[in-house]
């Protein structure tokens, strides 16, 4: 089998892979008993499928992006169940641009790390004008796993 028809069959395949009524909950619902299935099963190496999927994730993405910088989308569309609304760019200021700001961001940066400093250290800081730098509290994120491939 030609590398060409065999892709023009996997297109038709996923063209027609999910019906209109398959929800982004049930995606999601899917994607959670595919996970339960191969732990409890046993069948196959769990890490074997997740970097797998992993992969399947970045195609996914990668086609994604690609159909979203070629596909023109003048007004609000819907197809197999899936609605596509297209959104008019939005403005955002240059701040850089404003010294007044650049100062008082630096100022902030600087600030943020004397208050860091000052919640790591068992000594009271104080600031350039006197004042005690309070300590402050902190939080964690979730733990997670990084990936490469």
């Amino acid at each position: 089998m030609s590398k060409e028809l065999f892709f023009n069959m996997r297109a038709e395949e996923m063209a027609l892979m999910y019906s209109e009524n398959f929800t982004k909950k049930d995606a999601e619902l899917t994607g959670q008993e595919l996970v339960k299935t191969i732990l409890n099963d046993g069948l196959v190496d769990p890490k074997k499928v997740f970097s797998n999927v992993v992969r399947l994730k970045a195609v996914m993405d990668s086609a994604d992006k690609s159909f979203r910088e070629q596909l023109d989308f003048m007004s609000k569309d819907s197809c197999n169940g899936v609605e596509f609304t297209p959104t008019a760019p939005r403005e955002s200021l240059n701040y850089d641009e404003d010294h007044v700001c650049v100062e008082l961001s630096e100022k902030i940066k600087e600030r943020q790390e004397l208050v860091k400093l000052a919640s790591k250290s068992k000594d009271k800081i104080f600031d350039s004008e006197g004042c005690e730098v309070p300590k402050v509290s902190s939080k964690f994120t979730k733990s997670s796993i990084t990936i490469k491939f």
